[in-house]
């Protein structure tokens, strides 16, 4: 004769999934692609920044801070820029060649938070 209370903890792990009371952890939202890349050169002028992400997040919780030559941290203004919320961007006058490092911190909804660093070279213009 079979145990009938074999099956008791696979119906009580149903029920909980059914009534939306197990749920599964959410990640941070994760870095995709940068814009732009980690050591790329781009040239001084309007730089167009961009960093994609694998999740929807969160505008409240993020944040884009730009070191640059001078040392002193600039805090970009930037909001998700399509309609899925998983791209930020903003443009920035960057007219001093030199090195800079794009601070990033991201925050999802009903997720945890992820920050990064995108380190960028800004060179000098042909004729400057």
């Amino acid at each position: 004769m079979r145990n009938p209370f074999l099956f008791l903890p696979a119906f009580l792990v149903g029920g909980m999934l059914c009534l939306g009371l197990a749920r599964p952890a959410s990640a941070s939202p994760g870095l995709v692609h940068a814009t732009p890349t980690a050591g790329q050169s781009v040239n001084a002028g309007t730089v167009s920044i961009r960093l994609d992400f694998n999740a929807v997040i969160d505008p409240f919780h993020t944040r884009l801070v730009l070191l640059g030559p001078s040392g002193v941290p600039q805090l970009l203004l930037a909001s998700p820029k399509d309609d899925e919320q998983q791209e930020i961007a903003v443009d920035v006058p960057l007219g001093t060649p030199g090195d800079y490092v794009l601070q990033w911190r991201a925050g999802g909804r009903a997720s945890g938070v992820s920050h990064g660093s995108v380190p960028f070279h800004v060179v000098a213009t042909a004729g400057h």
